[in-house]
This record gives C-alpha cells, structure tokens and sequence, in this order.
C-alpha cells in the first residue's frame, strides 16, 4: 500500500513538472509573433537586391533605437548569433532584450552607410554607424550582418562587432 501511495505521488510530482516545463515553453513561443504577423512587420518588397538589405539594416537600427523588439524577432533566425569585439557571443534572446521594453518612437536613428554582398540566396552586410560619444565626440561603429533569403524573405542568422 505504501509503495503504491509513494509511486502514485512520484508520477504526480514529475506529470506536474513536465505540465510547469510545458508552460514556460508555450509562454516562451507565444512571446515571438506568428508567421502571419511576421509578414507585416517585415520590410514590404523584399528581393534579393542590395536595396532590400540596406533597407533592412535600417529597419533593424530603427526596431533597436524604438523599442520595437517583435521586428527583431521576426527577422532573426532562431539559432542567430552575434560576437562582439571582445568576443563575447549573444543569442538571439540576448539581442532582442537588449531592446528597450518601452517603445520610443521619438528617438532620433542615425542613418547607416552599407555595403552589401550578394551571393544567390545569402547575403552579408557591412553598415557603418556613424554617431558620437558620450562626451559628444564622432565615433564610428562598424559591424556586419549575415542574411539568408528563404520563405519569400532575408533573415538574418549572424553577426559581427568590428
């Protein structure tokens, strides 16, 4: 009798768990917009040209000076990574937190100089950012971008710091 109790209460506990386990998974997918939703929060017209990418690249500092982290989940492959100079490596999560959480669509976004490469269905793009420092002095940021074209649209699956 105490055996069965015991596995009785055991199966329990780890049905209740793998139920907990599903939940945060759920609730961790439904945070990224769907397929549908993706489509009209990506740049409109997409080809594979160099004019889409640049277009992209802009979007994309726009999505991160604005607060609009959905346009980065839907760009960024789910298995995006990005190194930075020092070479530390973020996810894509560490890169869509890194967003803020209120949209501020007043900020003013600097315009970014890029050179894209095209090569049929990837394409890598090195931007500029050309701002300045927290002292007020001009600084340039460069960094490059890995995009890959499928489902009628790019997607970028990596990232630099130079």
């Amino acid at each position: 009798m105490l055996r069965s109790f015991l596995f009785r209460r055991t199966t329990l506990s780890a049905l209740a768990g793998a139920m907990i386990l599903c939940a945060f998974a759920f609730q961790a997918r439904a945070a990224d917009p769907s397929a549908v939703a993706c489509a009209g929060i990506a740049a409109p017209d997409q080809k594979r040209d160099a004019t889409t990418i640049q277009r992209i690249e802009q979007a994309w500092l726009t999505a991160e000076y604005h607060g609009h982290r959905e346009y980065l989940a839907c760009l960024l492959e789910p298995d995006y990574q990005t190194s930075s100079r020092s070479g530390l490596v973020r996810s894509r999560q560490d890169v869509i937190d890194r967003v803020p959480q209120v949209a501020d669509d007043a900020r003013e976004v600097p315009k970014l100089e890029t050179i894209v490469v095209i090569h049929g269905d990837s394409a890598t793009a090195h931007s500029i950012l050309k701002t300045t420092d927290k002292a007020g002095n001009p600084k340039e940021v460069h960094f490059v971008d890995g995009y890959t074209f499928h489902d009628g649209r790019w997607f970028a699956f990596s990232g630099a710091d130079l």
